[in-house]
């Protein structure tokens, strides 16, 4: 039987297969920190969309307990002998009749209410405004009377 006559073994050498594998090494280490970013691009935009429910949803909560809620920062609170007591608007039964709304930031996040919001029993409100920041990034909503409704007025990255 003749030397050139005889069939090649079938498959790929060592060397081939370490050349694939860098290659594939080489566009993971590339294609990674794009991902990344992208996830994190993606979780910032399902948790602004998540606060973004939390505050059309408070006038309905507002409506369910059948009493009135003031939208605080988080560093104050509505209690007898409080600052934010103080607050309540005069002729609306003093602030027994209001109850501090919170909202569930998601980690990272910070809020900042620069002057309470006030939602009547009825779920009606005379408007406000709310800051949320994550670094980078600072939103701003204009709460539009007379249910709240956010709208984004700014948002910053810095």
């Amino acid at each position: 039987m003749n030397r050139s006559s005889r069939m090649a073994p079938a498959g790929f050498t060592l060397l081939e297969l370490l050349v694939v594998l860098a290659i594939m090494a080489g566009l993971i280490a590339i294609a990674a920190p794009q991902f990344s970013q992208l996830y994190s691009r993606v979780r910032a935009s399902f948790e602004r969309a998540d606060l973004e429910q939390q505050l059309l949803e408070l006038p309905q909560l507002v409506r369910q307990r059948g009493r009135g809620g003031v939208l605080l920062d988080p560093s104050q609170e509505l209690a007898p002998g409080s600052a934010a007591a103080d607050i309540v608007p005069p002729g609306s039964g003093g602030f027994e009749q209001w109850e501090t709304l919170r909202l569930n930031l998601p980690p990272g996040w910070a809020m900042r209410v620069p002057k309470p919001v006030f939602y009547r029993f009825n779920g009606a409100c005379g408007g406000g405004e709310v800051d949320f920041s994550a670094p980078p990034a600072l939103l701003h909503y204009n709460l539009i009377a007379p249910l709240c409704r956010p709208r984004l007025a700014e948002a910053n990255a810095r």
